[in-house]
């Protein structure tokens, strides 16, 4: 198999199927195409190996990791042979050495296929998808247990595969990686490995997301609740912040508008429009308590991540050894997995993704002035992209967490807000397309009061 695909390589695949001129696709007909029963086929697959915990049977053709890594391999081969498929696959094999969380060393390897993009000044950049293929049931050192992982984290893993065959044809501007990654339940093993494989290859990436537990729909109480996804982010209180973007984030009140809520944010505006009675929840927070998903070595590394997780979770099911206690049943089995909401999610990410792999890059050096009068001033500098139509002011009262008012305004780096306080609402600017597609919107970097 091939090594982890670098962005130039990928772009000398993509020009002369850029010549193809195959028309894009809306983001209502992608979303369309995901198919419930090959989700299905790939969770009862994943949860036939028995296990797949990263110490189990490495050799075995119908047992423990080794099985699931075959399986994987020939699926991400597969979609590339897709009709007008554009993926390419890739592989990242890797030495882990034992630790806290991985009792002895072992072979590790993240699958995946990568879409290339198609535009040559943003050939660093990309977005990104994410699901642990690995199981574990109750002792997370117990490679010799049954724990079939059907909700976590096949579901996600099917996810990623669905999203990668849906989109398979499609010609994005940036890039978009597909990854199923190893070791997730001995501390994102596999998602470390990947975030500094992309950022020691100079990748931008504009947005990264982990699909962990998303098939369960019955909660611990035994009610049923699959009309919602919950959006996990971190705030905008960066590791790094410096003095100066300490002091601005302060007097705007911006700690709720950082890259990875705005992603959140995206997502939730593209599901609720295009999956039908679906509401997409931003947790204001960056995970479940005391957990860290796949998305949580990317957000330390600086980039915009997010973690979309089931709304309700069953601990009878998650990281529980297989068995019947009196009454009760426990484990992670296929029996539980619910095909049509995973396909809800499904649809929302793949409408996501193509949304925001279509949109023109983001304006820059947003500054904020006018404070103190009645009417907001806003200025910009919008990047070389001949694909900018336009500009979208997003605004919320000061005390609102999600934006209350979007308005299109046409291409311009500054504009004045009648009647807008810029000392009670907040605001944020993107870039559109002629087709609609927009930029994640960006927050005030410069205040002037």
């Amino acid at each position: 198999m091939r090594c982890l695909v670098r962005f130039a390589l990928a772009l000398a695949f993509a020009a002369p199927l850029l010549a193809q001129g195959a028309p894009a696709q809306t983001p209502k007909d992608l979303a369309g195409m995901v198919e419930p029963s090959r989700l299905s086929r790939t969770v009862d697959r994943l949860a036939g190996f028995r296990t797949r915990h990263t110490l189990s049977e490495p050799h075995s053709e119908k047992r423990g990791i080794g099985a699931a890594l075959a399986f994987l391999e020939k699926e991400f081969q597969a979609v590339t042979r897709l009709p007008g498929s554009r993926l390419i696959a890739f592989e990242d094999r890797f030495q882990a050495e034992p630790g806290p969380a991985l009792a002895k060393g072992a072979d590790l390897a993240n699958l995946g296929v990568l879409l290339p993009g198609t535009d040559p000044d943003r050939a660093r950049q990309a977005l990104v998808v994410v699901a642990h293929y690995d199981s574990r049931g109750t002792d997370p050192a117990d490679g010799a247990a049954d724990a079939p992982g059907a909700v976590d984290n096949a579901s996600g893993v099917a996810l990623v595969l669905e999203m990668a065959t849906v989109l398979a044809a499609q010609r994005p501007a940036i890039g978009i990686y597909f990854v199923a990654t190893a070791a997730g339940e001995q501390g994102q093993l596999g998602s470390i490995r990947l975030v500094q494989r992309l950022k020691g290859e100079g990748a931008e990436i504009v947005g990264m997301v982990a699909a962990e537990s998303v098939g369960n729909i019955m909660g611990f109480d035994g009610v049923k609740r699959g009309g919602a996804v919950r959006l996990f982010s971190e705030d905008a209180v960066p590791a790094q912040e410096t003095p100066g973007q300490r002091r601005v984030r302060e007097l705007l009140g911006t700690a709720n508008d950082g890259a990875s809520r705005e992603l959140a944010r995206y997502l939730k505006r593209a599901g609720e429009r295009y999956v039908p009675d679906f509401e997409c929840l931003v947790m204001l927070r960056r995970d479940r308590v005391g957990q860290s998903g796949e998305q949580a070595p990317f957000s330390r590394e600086g980039f915009p991540a997010v973690a979309v997780t089931e709304l309700v979770d069953n601990y009878d099911r998650l990281r529980q050894n297989v068995r019947t206690e009196g009454n009760r049943t426990y484990g992670d089995t296929a029996s539980f997995f619910d095909t049509a909401y995973c396909a809800r999610i499904t649809r929302m990410m793949v409408a996501g993704f193509r949304q925001l792999a279509f949109a023109p890059e983001p304006p820059q050096n947003v500054g904020l002035g006018g404070c103190g009068t009645a009417s907001a001033r806003l200025w910009w500098i919008l990047p070389d992209d001949p694909r900018i139509n336009g500009v979208v002011v997003y605004r919320r009262q000061a005390d609102g967490v999600q934006w209350q008012g979007t308005k299109v305004f046409p291409k311009q780096e500054s504009l004045t807000l009648t009647g807008a306080s810029a000392d009670s609402e907040v605001f944020a600017v993107a870039t559109v397309d002629a087709e609609g597609n927009e930029s994640l919107p960006v927050s005030p970097l410069s205040v002037e009061y």
